[in-house]
């Protein structure tokens, strides 16, 4: 795969699993407040797992990232 594309392919990733944890982290601190209202038992212990692995996804394509870019540094310090 072509490096350029293989970058903009995992920059779209990465950008979709950031929007994922974004919205799962929302979902959590809301019910975080109604748990602080009395209003609610608190978020969920799945919600809590699967906002975890969203994070875990995250860092997994920010490496993948890192080691696009750094593919395409390095034959320019070469010359």
């Amino acid at each position: 795969m072509d490096k350029r594309l293989a970058l903009l392919t995992s920059i779209a990733e990465l950008k979709s699993s950031h929007d994922e944890a974004a919205m799962m982290l929302s979902h959590i601190m809301l019910s975080v407040i109604r748990t602080a209202r009395h209003e609610d038992d608190g978020p969920p212990l799945k919600s809590v797992r699967q906002y975890r692995k969203a994070i875990k996804e995250l860092k997994i394509q920010c490496l993948q990232v890192e080691m696009i870019l750094a593919e395409m540094e390095i034959p320019r310090h070469v010359h």
